[in-house]
C-alpha cells in the first residue's frame, strides 16, 4: 500500500479530509508515528486505525497541531486589548469570541486574561475554543502550564492569574479565567459553524493547510464573521487579496470584515 493509499482510506477511518492538509507534513507526521509504535507498514498502520483506539487516539494526537502559549506575538495581543477589544465593545452590548483551533488553551485563556485585566463583566462577552483532538481539550480544561507556554507572560500577571505547583515545574491557571471559556471538539474542514462572531481567532492554522482547503476554510470563517466583525490570523499568515473575501486589513494579522 502506498500513501495516498492510506491516506484515503484513513480519511475515512478518522472522519478527517487529511487532503487538506499539506501532504509531505501528514506523510511526515504518519511515519514519525509509525516508527515511534515499530508499525512496518501503511497497511498495519490502517489495521492499527481500524482496531486500536489507543493507537487511532495517539495518531490524532500525533497528527494535530498541540503547541501554543500564552500572550503569543506579543505585540498582537497589545493591539487586540488596546484597540480592536474596546472599538467591539463600544459597538456592541455583548460579544462573541472563538478560537479556532484552541490546541492547549493558551490562546482562549488569555483573552480571558485580557478581558478581567480591561474590567470587563462576564455578561459582555463569551469565548468559544474548538479543537478537533479530545486529548488536548482534555489538557486545556485542566489549566495547568509549563515554562515554554508562559514565556511571554509578565510577572505581575503571571503572579495574578497562576500559582506555580509546589516541587513541580508547572503553574495552575487561575479557577476563574478557566470558567470563562467554553470547550468543544470540532473538526474545521468538516464540520458546520456556528454564526455571529465578533472575533475569530485561527492562529498558525493555515501554514499547515493546502491553498486550496485555506481559500474554503477563509471563506466558512468570513461567511459566520458579523459586519465589522475581526479575523485574527498568526503573525507569519496573510491573506492575499483580503478584499475579495470582504476583508481589510487593519494591523499585522487582524483583518476587519466590511460593514
Amino acid at each position: 500500500m502506498d500513501f495516498n493509499e492510506f491516506k484515503d482510506s484513513a480519511s475515512d477511518i478518522l472522519n478527517i479530509n487529511l487532503s487538506g492538509y499539506k501532504i509531505k507534513r501528514v506523510k511526515r507526521r504518519t511515519n514519525s508515528l509509525m516508527r515511534r509504535h515499530d508499525v512496518d507498514d501503511y497497511q498495519e498502520c490502517l489495521n492499527l486505525l481500524k482496531n486500536d483506539p489507543e493507537f487511532k487516539a495517539a495518531y490524532l494526537n500525533h497528527f494535530t497541531i498541540n503547541t501554543s502559549e500564552f500572550f503569543r506575538n506579543p505585540d498582537t495581543f497589545e493591539y487586540l486589548k488596546n484597540e480592536i477589544i474596546p472599538k467591539l465593545l463600544n459597538k456592541e452590548n455583548k460579544i462573541n469570541i472563538w478560537s479556532a483551533p484552541c490546541s492547549n488553551g493558551s490562546e482562549p485563556y488569555t483573552i480571558s486574561i485580557i478581558m478581567h485585566e480591561l474590567g470587563i463583566d462576564k455578561s459582555r462577552y463569551n469565548i468559544l475554543a474548538s479543537d478537533l483532538d479530545k486529548k488536548i481539550i482534555k489538557t486545556a480544561k485542566n489549566g495547568l502550564y509549563g515554562n515554554s507556554s508562559l514565556k511571554n507572560v509578565p510577572d505581575n500577571l503571571l503572579n495574578k492569574y497562576f500559582k506555580k505547583l509546589p516541587g513541580k515545574n508547572k503553574y495552575q491557571l487561575n479557577r476563574k479565567i478557566m470558567s470563562d471559556v467554553d470547550f468543544e471538539k470540532k473538526d474545521l474542514i468538516n464540520d458546520r459553524f456556528q454564526k455571529n462572531w465578533h472575533l475569530i481567532l485561527s492562529r498558525n492554522f493555515f501554514i499547515y493547510l493546502t491553498k486550496e482547503i485555506k481559500k474554503q476554510l477563509t471563506e466558512k470563517f468570513i461567511s459566520v464573521l458579523k459586519d465589522g466583525g475581526y479575523f485574527f490570523l498568526g503573525n507569519t499568515e496573510f491573506l492575499f487579496n483580503p478584499g475579495r473575501y470582504g476583508l481589510n486589513k487593519e494591523y499585522l494579522s487582524f483583518y476587519r470584515k466590511e460593514d
